[in-house]
């Protein structure tokens, strides 16, 4: 009996682990932008269930909150995408943690670096999660 409850410990502690505290910010609401090849923002609002996506010489549209997923690079490192059905299709960011310049003035840093493959162009950029204070 005190195997299966050491078991049951061990095994709660491997999935915990598995979400790091940079992980679970994706979690909450981000900002992703870029200005290759194009100005772009992704803006996610969880609260209203909301991601609001806009990219220059297109309309602004609209999906729900995207759902994460994660995998590894064939280098091993992890990678999480962020997926947001739209109208215009499936949205999916991306995601690395690695520092990211926001390409302005280079002052501002980001902890996640960002691609999206979108109408046969790739949108690249950084992302970060908002404080809601």
């Amino acid at each position: 009996m005190r195997l299966s409850h050491l078991a049951a410990a061990a095994a709660a502690g491997l999935s915990l682990a598995a979400c790091t505290p940079a992980d679970a910010a994706l979690d909450g609401d981000l900002v992703v932008n870029g200005l290759d090849p194009a100005a772009w923002t992704v803006v996610v609002t969880r609260a209203e269930n909301k991601t609001a996506i806009s990219i220059v010489g297109e309309a602004e549209f609209q999906g729900p909150a995207p759902v994460k997923a994660s995998a590894k690079t064939p280098e091993g490192k992890d990678e999480f995408t962020l997926t947001s059905t739209t109208p215009k299709g499936d949205f999916v960011i991306r995601l690395r943690q690695e520092a990211c310049l926001d390409g302005i003035d280079n002052n501002v840093k980001y902890e996640w670096a960002a691609s999206v493959d979108w109408n046969d162009e790739t949108l690249v950029g950084c992302a970060r999660p908002v404080d809601r204070d």
